[in-house]
């Protein structure tokens, strides 16, 4: 495989991912394929032009299926079959090169805040994904291609995380049976593989700088290389449910001394957001999520 020690992050859409995302970036020995999500590398995303979606899903993605004859990088909630070793070499492909065509600012530009990349440099990074909801049914078979890889399961209070989707569409119960299944699935990644590490929305943003610490001891990353740490700025609900940038412009990179992340990261978004959670949706969510939450260890 021409990938080595990938990192992989599984974790619920709207559940915080982006932050661990851009953590596990500010380190200059890490970077991404074409998109942050895997799906999004073979299927394209609402920042590509055009001609780029229809190149990634008649190139990439289409390929895949008429091959497999499935939608292997589908978001539904539903296990993989195993895919052919010549397939599993074409994917392995499509995510290296994808590395040398994503040298944007939210991507592989910079691996300081003024300083490029070069192409070798970019050449023996460690490559970064996201796999959300359903795809974490992807992990074995990553699993299996890439035995050095690390994975990351990130878990998030499911009230908080039920807000913003019922905000976006979702039915409280749609939700929970996706955040049961998915969070099920990670306690048994977390069980099977010795490299799969489920770690916590809450004490990310409690404590940055520890929790990059501990991802980086996870991943094998040399923290004594790390400058500055990126984020990216997105909106954020205040108390009163209004949402906000706290500064730039939606995705904008920013960089920041190791001691100053709380400027950008707010502790308080789970409890802003549950406030705006009406009574008959928690109680719809908790009725099918309220026992894997308890097993999280959240109050519920």
């Amino acid at each position: 495989m021409l990938n080595r020690r990938p990192i992989f992050i599984n974790a619920l859409a709207r559940g915080g991912s982006n932050i661990l995302m851009n953590l596990l970036l500010s380190h200059p020995d890490v970077c991404l394929s074409s998109a942050a999500e895997s799906n999004k590398v073979f299927k394209g995303t609402r920042w590509d032009s055009g001609w780029r979606i229809a190149k990634k899903r008649i190139c990439y993605d289409l390929p895949i299926r008429v091959l497999t004859g499935r939608d292997f990088f589908s978001s539904r909630v539903a296990p993989r079959k195993p895919l052919p070793p010549f397939v599993r070499r074409y994917i392995d492909h499509i995510l290296y090169h994808g590395r040398f065509n994503a040298l944007i600012e939210t991507h592989n530009l910079y691996k300081f805040d003024t300083i490029a990349y070069t192409r070798e440099e970019l050449a023996s990074c460690r490559l970064l994904t996201k796999a959300l909801n359903g795809l974490v049914y992807t992990v074995e078979m990553f699993g299996d291609m890439y035995p050095d890889a690390v994975f990351f399961g990130l878990v998030r209070n499911g009230l908080a995380v039920c807000e913003g989707c019922v905000r976006r569409g979702w039915s409280a119960e749609d939700f929970a049976r996706t955040y049961k299944s998915v969070v099920e699935k990670m306690f048994e990644l977390n069980a099977q593989m010795p490299n799969y590490y489920i770690v916590r929305y809450e004490d990310m943003v409690a404590n940055p700088l520890e929790f990059t610490h501990k991802i980086y001891k996870h991943a094998e990353l040399d923290i004594k290389h790390l400058q500055r740490i990126r984020l990216q700025s997105k909106p954020i609900m205040d108390r009163e449910g209004k949402h906000s940038l706290n500064k730039g412009y939606d995705r904008q990179v920013f960089w920041y001394d190791l001691n100053s992340l709380q400027k950008h990261i707010r502790s308080d978004t789970n409890e802003n957001q549950i406030r705006q959670l009406s009574a008959d949706n928690k109680a719809k969510f908790l009725s099918i999520g309220g026992g894997i939450m308890e097993e999280l260890g959240y109050v519920v």
